[in-house]
């Protein structure tokens, strides 16, 4: 029994040895809440009771290490094991009636169920074989054909790319940024993965920039549109996949592993789903962080919270440009004063290692008018591509900011490679300088001043060089740069990094909380976790992505924006009407009578 107990805290001992003696028994002594903890290797007679004095003992010593938590706890791994109860038994056969949906789904693809049966003509493309199955399908057989694992599946990696789809390059940004993970204070290695600490500055970022530019093409034109419209998309587009995943988690994750933490880890995230759900779904969890189910969605409150003003910013520029553009500069100004005026006021440093953990995530890390900074500077790119695209066809906006801006990149090849080494440089300044705080974490190296200016600038101002960095590829120059983040290897991963973020906690969860013993950390073994972390949600987010997001997305398009009624063609008939518009543009082919008698 002693030479299988822990020796000092967070020592779990040897919990297979004391398994191996039928008189003896494992337990985990833990703090509730943090990471403190303790096995020990017990008389099999010993029960939770017996060591009351011993988890009180060590509750009362986290508070005294400053890391102050619940109760004390005691689990017996072997005794206490997860029973399937009324509750599970109800999600297993919800979720069985749900997969029909899925094999019904791959029987109207390939048969004539709810429609007719999908034509065979080889020489169209995927893209025109499925507008034509789709169409040959009942509202019903369109409803179910969402479901269809293959399809979805095929959309997912076999979407075809143009070459002049300088915006692919986001994918590859986007994906990267997945890669995250927390650095480690005394390794250099961990700069290779310190951008962790920016990848969320970057999802900002490229969903301000994505979201701006795509409505400003939608509504381009129009003095008003339906703002509700636009709320109602986001919400769809996000609400019901997190129930669903939610669903997934209560059902199907206490079951998923085991180990001496496991049992007291899956509690307490099911006790803390229990009570904290509704704050994620109504997405004011950077508001009430409290109890919060499933923590790392405070970035989808954030965004949210963001997004609600850029339908307003829209429609205010396409009303009057100079509104647009002052409010988007407020949203900006605002950013930068207040994470000043918090750090200045509760004398923030600039890394969370040397201030109170709770008070630096809350007022500097998560709190949305501290994080907007990276958001807003994306509207603001957004709005300049926007100008930069129109300036190709419109007149009037060749003389815009954003047509000027753009162009300076597109006629200098000089200018390019500066924006790109100076803004590369400048965000691996702000990935590295937080380190000079990190050698001795009880002295503060920056004073006060200099550390409430950097909380003020660097997410901003590392969007912003991003901004620069992307600038020359988004107006096609920069090939080899733009072929390696645009290459169509990293699409399908991208539609799926955001089911592979709602998930990468719970995957780290279930890979550290079944240890049997403690894990050292340094650089090399850091890098080779993130990696494997990042690999396994991307490929954990597939599936999920196929059965609760991907037809989601579909059947919202559907029901609230059916395909208007056109004459129906086969596809080879299709191919010559195209062929046809394409050869009006010559008068010696075909008169625009002829081609309309064709059609």
């Amino acid at each position: 029994m002693l030479m299988a107990s822990g020796k000092n805290l967070n020592d779990f001992g040897d919990p297979t040895a004391c398994d191996l003696d039928p008189l003896t028994d494992y337990a985990m002594i833990s703090v509730k809440g943090v990471p403190v903890f303790i096995g020990l290797c017990l008389p099999s007679i010993c029960q939770s009771s017996d060591l009351k004095i011993i988890s009180d003992a060590l509750s009362t010593l986290a508070q005294n290490m400053g890391v102050p938590g619940g109760e004390g706890m005691v689990h017996f791994p072997n005794k206490e094991q997860y029973s399937v109860s009324g509750w599970h038994i109800f999600g297993f056969i919800a979720f069985g009636y749900f997969s029909l949906f899925f094999i019904v789904g791959l029987f109207v693809e390939y048969t004539s169920l709810f429609g007719q049966a999908p034509p065979q003509e080889e020489s169209a493309s995927d893209a025109q074989k499925d507008k034509v199955l789709v169409k040959s399908k009942s509202f019903l057989g369109k409803f179910f054909l969402a479901f269809s694992p293959s399809r979805n599946l095929q959309k997912m990696f076999y979407t075809p790319q143009k070459d002049d789809d300088y915006l692919s390059a986001l994918n590859g940004i986007r994906t990267i940024s997945m890669f995250f993970a927390l650095t480690m204070k005394n390794s250099w290695w961990a700069i290779f993965i310190g951008t962790g600490l920016y990848s969320v500055d970057t999802f900002f970022f490229i969903s301000a920039f994505l979201a701006t530019y795509l409505m400003l093409t939608k509504f381009h034109g129009c003095k008003i549109f339906n703002i509700l419209m636009v709320y109602l998309h986001r919400v769809i587009r996000v609400v019901p996949t997190i129930l669903l995943l939610f669903a997934l988690f209560f059902t199907f994750f206490a079951f998923l592993g085991s180990g001496p933490l496991w049992k007291p880890y899956v509690d307490n995230e099911i006790a803390q789903c229990k009570t904290g759900w509704w704050p994620t779904v109504l997405f004011i969890q950077s508001w009430h962080f409290t109890g919060a189910c499933f923590v790392q969605l405070w970035y989808l409150s954030n965004e949210m919270t963001y997004f609600l003003f850029v339908p307003i910013i829209v429609l205010a520029y396409l009303n009057s440009k100079l509104i647009g553009y002052s409010i988007v500069a407020f949203f900006n100004v605002i950013s930068i004063i207040l994470p000043f005026i918090f750090s200045h006021i509760r004398g923030h440093s600039i890394t969370v290692l040397k201030d109170p953990a709770e008070a630096y995530i809350q007022e500097i890390y998560n709190y949305p008018w501290t994080r907007s900074g990276a958001y807003f500077v994306g509207v603001l790119f957004g709005i300049l591509y926007f100008e930069y695209a129109k300036s190709g066809s419109d007149p009037f906006y060749r003389i815009s900011l954003g047509a000027r801006f753009y162009n300076l990149f597109k006629k200098n090849t000089l200018l390019c490679y500066i924006s790109f080494f100076l803004s590369s440089i400048v965000m691996l300044f702000f990935i590295i300088f937080p380190r000079i705080e990190l050698h001795d974490l009880n002295e503060r190296k920056l004073s006060q001043i200099p550390s409430d200016f950097f909380n003020a600038f660097h997410r901003s101002t590392f969007v912003a060089s991003l901004g620069f960095f992307l600038a020359p590829i988004f107006v096609g120059r920069l090939s080899l740069i733009k072929d390696f983040f645009g290459t169509r290897l990293w699409a399908p991963w991208a539609k799926v990094t955001f089911v592979a973020y709602l998930i990468h906690l719970h995957v780290l969860g279930w890979f550290f909380m079944q240890s049997k013993g403690s894990r050292y950390f340094d650089g090399p073994s850091q890098i080779f976790y993130a990696l494997s972390t990042f690999l396994v949600c991307l490929i954990v987010g597939v599936p999920i992505a196929l059965i609760i997001e991907s037809p989601i997305l579909q059947i919202e398009r559907l029901v609230l924006f059916p395909p208007k009624q056109k004459p129906e063609y086969t596809v080879v008939q299709e191919h010559l009407i195209d062929k046809v518009a394409i050869n009006s543009n010559d008068s010696s082919e075909m008169t625009k009578d002829e081609i309309k008698s064709f059609k």
